[in-house]
């Protein structure tokens, strides 16, 4: 926990609970951390690994919420924890991750107590926020093949290993829609696709 900017803001009582509480975990690439609906136990702080956050709709499809990496925490987690209510997305582990899972009533009390562990928090909101807003501007102003492009590009690689399927849920549409825009993309240059893999040109 020594890894995150505000450990070393908290009280010396604090930090005590905080080292005898947190405990280290590792999770496989593809496991659920938590499902919509359920009321998590603990939270999880990131040191490795990135997680993608979506909300599911009863039709069976899916539209992803945000991601949270290395030094930050999910809210839809800390909502659930300290709220002691279901959470609103489904949490999927992207890579393999590494970090601290702590219980709900050490939260609660470092919550309370610590205004440094308070301003991280208030920290992660005001980004989920942000990013939230911009995702309502792109579903109401851009178009889908906007939004695609813009998704392949913002991945930080040339070689995308995701199926389809796994991008319309990213996206918040059909397999089908996705295959036809990729394949108008394949005909204008823009991406070389494969089976579970695609190539930016």
């Amino acid at each position: 926990m020594k890894s995150f900017k505000f450990y070393s803001l908290l009280s010396g009582d604090n930090q005590r609970i905080l080292d005898e509480n947190a405990k280290f975990v590792k999770i496989e690439a593809g496991t659920e951390l938590y499902r919509q609906g359920d009321e998590c136990p603990n939270l999880i702080f990131l040191t490795d690994g990135r997680v993608r956050v979506v909300r599911m709709h009863e039709s069976g499809q899916s539209i992803l919420l945000y991601y949270f990496c290395k030094g930050e925490q999910c809210n839809v987690n800390f909502t659930s924890t300290f709220n002691a209510v279901p959470a609103v997305g489904t949490a999927i582990a992207e890579t393999d991750l590494e970090g601290y899972k702590i219980p709900a009533s050490i939260i609660a009390k470092m919550f309370i107590e610590d205004k440094a562990f308070q301003a991280y928090v208030f920290d992660q909101y005001a980004k989920r926020i942000e990013h939230m807003a911009s995702l309502i501007e792109d579903i109401r102003f851009l178009g889908l093949d906007t939004r695609l492009l813009s998704f392949l590009r913002s991945q930080k690689t040339n070689v995308i290993n995701l199926s389809h399927e796994e991008i319309a849920e990213i996206i918040g549409t059909s397999r089908e829609v996705i295959s036809r825009i990729l394949k108008g993309f394949e005909k204008n240059n823009i991406v070389k696709l494969s089976r579970k893999k695609i190539e930016l040109v």
